[in-house]
Order: C-alpha cells, then structure tokens, then sequence
C-alpha cells in the first residue's frame, strides 16, 4: 500500500526462522503483506551459538517477506527468549508529591521508570517492565492511578531483564540484515498475545510455548501477568532423547517423533514395530513403537513437572482456575493433552 507505514517483527528460534511484514489497514488492523519462513542454524536453547549462521537465516527469511511484502523493511521487532532471560517482581515509590493534584501521566512514567533503574546493570538489559498493581496513599489494588489524588503512588511490576551479549548479538544479525532492532519482545508475552483471550488472562491461565529449544511459560492472574519463565527443554531434546535411545541419527529421530510418537504409549499397539537407520553402513534396527513413545512420555512427563514447579516458584498454591494452555510445534504430539491432563490439577 503506498505510503503505508511498513511493520516487522522476526522470531529467531531454535528449529525455523519467521518474519513477518506488514502495515495497519483502513480500520486500525494489521495486515500482513509477507512472510519469510526458513530453516534455523546457529541457535542453540533459544540463544545465538555461530552468529555468522544466525546472520544468514535471518536475512534469507527477511528477504523472502520483503519480497512477498513487496516493501523494504527498514526496523523490525525480535523476539527474545533463553536460559540468559531473567525475572523479577519490583516494587517502586513516588511520595512527596501534591496530594491536591491528580495523578498525571508524567507521575506514572516517572514510577516506572523507577523500576527500570532498579534492576538495569552493566551485564542485563531491561527490556519490559510491565505493572501489575498500583497503590494510592497505600491503598493496593489500583488498576490505573491517572486522575485519583494522593500523595504517593506505588506501583508493583514484573520486570524482565536480558544478558546485554544476547541483545548486542541480535542487534548485530538484524544490523547486518540491513534493518535496525525496534525493540525486543519476550517470546512468552508474544505467545500470550496472540492466545490467550481476556476472559482466560482474567480467570488465570498458564500458557506453555514448547519450541525447539526452550518451552516458555506465563502465567497470568486477575488479568495481569503473574510470571514469566523459560526452560531449557523443547522438541530438539526429546529428537535427541529418541537419538540417543536407539541410537539413531537426529533426523531419523525427529522423523520418528512426527510420524509415530504418541505421549501416551499405553493406547499404542505393543506387537508395532518400526525400522530406524542405525550408525554404521546400511545397517538398521528394530524397535517396538511404544519403547518409542516411553521415551517421548518420560521427557514430557519432565517437563511437566518442571512447569508444576514454576507455578509454584511463582508463589501459587493452587493452579490458576482457567487450566493449561499448550502451543508450540509439540504441541501437535498426539497423546500431550491426555498426558498434561494425568498430571495437572485442573483443565487443559
């Protein structure tokens, strides 16, 4: 569209490479013109590992939704995630202030900032700072101060901050790809954006995002995000798991995961067998499906309870009443949500 301001935003993630290109329509909407969607190299658990690998991806899918976009893409967000990400609850205070006054936007955005000047340091980044609860005059519960008089405002937030080398690294790929970082987004707030419904962020629900490399978790209460969390565990170690099981090769492995994993390996014939490539030559071995699918339900099982973990961490006895939510490439494994379901007290 002439003259259309021209949107980016580009996820680097462990197995494949998105961006996506695009500008606001007539009614306020985003229309997405292109989308660049490529194999990824170079990353490692949601982190650069060869940053010239990384580089050429990324300007091969940026290239490709230029051209379906038919635009140049001069800045794009990206987005963030890996073992370096780090969270914390903050609190900051504005007092002194003149309690005949109403609180203004400046007044707010100099309580944030606040947080920001918290938790900043010379090796992490912060790259949101995201309130959660206000007080006025130390009354908590306040979803929005503009307008009311006091004279303190304090506001809670969840913080989250990046190692600087994380973000100096995507700047640089992104740079070298001809477009500058707009900003960065954390992966699990993106994933919830586009999931998650109001009525669901309002009753409580904790959404999982298991990628290639790293599963990322939200958890969301009243509608407000509680906590925020990233595990070093996604497809590419349970591919690996079965790998090393059989000993196989990676891409027989994740071949073998797609086309006859199940969770559940008590719903799978036992008297199946499957023929997978073993190291060596031509030679091949044997293996009963469901030994397979032991494996896939010992890592899922894992996982699950790390997330049961997280939840805790985050100071909740109870799981949020609105369930699980699960996404993610292996989000597609037949025999995931019965297996969630075995494990976690509440819906999924």
């Amino acid at each position: 569209v002439k003259n259309a301001t021209i949107h980016a935003a580009i996820d680097i993630g462990t197995s494949k490479v998105c961006t996506l290109v695009g500008h606001t329509n007539s009614d306020g909407e985003m229309q997405v013109t292109g989308v660049g969607l490529v194999p990824s190299r170079g990353m490692r658990k949601g982190m650069v590992s060869n940053l010239g690998e990384v580089q050429q991806v990324v300007n091969s899918s940026l290239r490709e939704a230029e051209a379906q976009a038919g635009a140049k893409v001069d800045s794009a967000y990206v987005g963030i995630t890996g073992g370096h990400i780090n969270y914390v609850n903050s609190r900051a205070c504005l007092d002194n202030r003149r309690y005949d006054s109403p609180v203004g936007y400046g007044d707010v955005e100099q309580v944030i900032q606040a947080c920001y000047a918290d938790n900043d340091s010379l090796t992490d980044k912060v790259i949101h700072v995201i309130p959660r609860d206000y007080s006025v005059d130390g009354n908590w519960g306040v979803k929005d101060p503009l307008g009311m008089y006091g004279a303190s405002i304090e506001v809670e937030s969840h913080v989250v901050t990046a190692h600087r080398t994380s973000v100096d690294n995507l700047t640089d790929v992104l740079r070298k790809s001809g477009a500058k970082l707009r900003g960065l987004v954390l992966e699990p707030l993106a994933s919830a954006e586009a999931i998650l419904s109001q009525d669901e962020r309002d009753m409580g629900v904790v959404l999982v995002d298991i990628g290639g490399g790293t599963s990322d978790i939200s958890v969301f209460l009243e509608g407000n995000i509680w906590h925020t969390s990233v595990l070093p565990v996604g497809g590419f170690q349970l591919t690996r798991d079965i790998s090393i099981a059989f000993t196989t090769f990676f891409l027989a492995a994740e071949e073998a995961k797609i086309k006859h994993g199940n969770a559940t390996p008590d719903v799978v014939d036992p008297a199946e067998e499957l023929l997978l490539p073993a190291f060596g030559g031509d030679a091949h071995s044997t293996i009963s499906r469901q030994s397979l699918c032991r494996v896939i339900q010992e890592r899922m099982e894992e996982l699950f309870s790390l997330i049961l973990s997280e939840v805790k961490d985050a100071g909740l006895d109870n799981a949020p009443p609105g369930g699980l939510v699960i996404t993610g490439g292996s989000a597609t494994l037949p025999g995931i949500d019965e297996l969630a379901q075995s494990m976690w007290p509440g819906p999924v």
